[in-house]
């Protein structure tokens, strides 16, 4: 969903979490039990939150001007947004390797 963000606006500061996401998801597929891929994933989560929660604090000022309409799209789409990364963020902490390794 960023590198979509990041293609259409072409902002560096939306790269970021496009990149944190990217390295997130391939450390998950082949080191799932690796000591960094947790930690990298909650903070690509943290970090997506966090950039979620700043555009929709931009896009408030807009909605009740001229550019309603567009704020207020901007508005629910990063909210959802952010809502997608608080989930992310909610089962990093339930990884399949913390939970291997407590059994054992």
């Amino acid at each position: 969903m960023w590198a979509a963000i990041a293609a259409e606006v072409g902002l560096a500061l939306v790269l970021w979490p496009t990149l944190t996401c990217i390295v997130a998801g391939l450390l998950l597929k082949f080191l799932p039990s690796g000591r960094l891929t947790w930690s990298w994933s909650n903070s690509a989560a943290v970090l997506g939150l966090v950039l979620c929660v700043y555009q929709a604090y931009v896009a408030v000022p807009f909605v009740s001007g001229a550019f309603s309409m567009v704020a207020t799209e901007t508005l629910a789409a990063f909210a959802v947004f952010a809502f997608v990364h608080l989930v992310l963020l909610y089962t990093g902490y339930a990884s399949p390797g913390k939970n291997l390794e407590q059994v054992k």
